[in-house]
């Protein structure tokens, strides 16, 4: 049985020597992230799913071709990739009014509380889109992904100082726009 605690460098190689259990535990170890990634690009949780499997297959095919370096930069930028291509695909359709649809109206106070905090997420959710399209992948690559701004910059392909610039200006947008202080 393979540690949890192994590197994730060392579990790769161990994949690419044909161990498939080694990459069971970084997909166990990296799942949630590349879950929140994509659910920043896509409001609905199934087409979220499925980048998020869709990134782990392509990082698994690919493994051959990784040369070192952060594997979880590398697999964000993977999951990146795919939900901007999602995005791309799915662009001229609203799926808004389906999600709104599809949600149960719960009753009494619960049911304000619960219609706030839907409205924030949702109203969170449309700022970080109308972020510029470099802006918003280093805000979701350090937020959801939790990866420093040298990670960040090496899956993104800029500068440490672009990284942290456009996450700067990110934050400032959003609170602008959600009036938060």
């Amino acid at each position: 049985m393979i540690p949890d605690e192994t590197p994730d460098a060392d579990l790769l190689e161990a994949f690419r020597g044909g161990d498939g259990k080694a990459f069971e535990v970084l997909v166990r170890r990296y799942q949630r992230p590349v879950l929140g990634i994509a659910r920043r690009f896509s409001a609905d949780l199934d087409d979220a799913e499925d980048l998020a499997q869709r990134a782990f297959i392509k990082a698994a095919q690919a493994a051959s071709g990784w040369r070192g370096g952060a594997f979880k930069s590398w697999l964000f930028k993977i999951v990146v990739n795919l939900a901007k291509n999602h995005v791309r695909d799915t662009a001229r359709f609203d799926r808004s009014e389906d999600a709104a649809e599809a949600e149960a109206e719960p009753t009494g106070a619960d049911a304000h509380h619960r219609l706030e905090e839907g409205e924030k997420r949702e109203a969170m959710r449309e700022a970080i889109a109308r972020l510029p399209k470099r802006q918003r992948e280093v805000l979701l690559m350090r937020i959801d992904g939790d990866l420093p701004f040298a990670e960040v910059s090496a899956a993104l392909g800029i500068t440490e100082v672009n990284a942290k610039v456009n996450f700067h200006h990110a934050v400032q947008k959003l609170k602008g726009w959600m009036k938060v202080d």
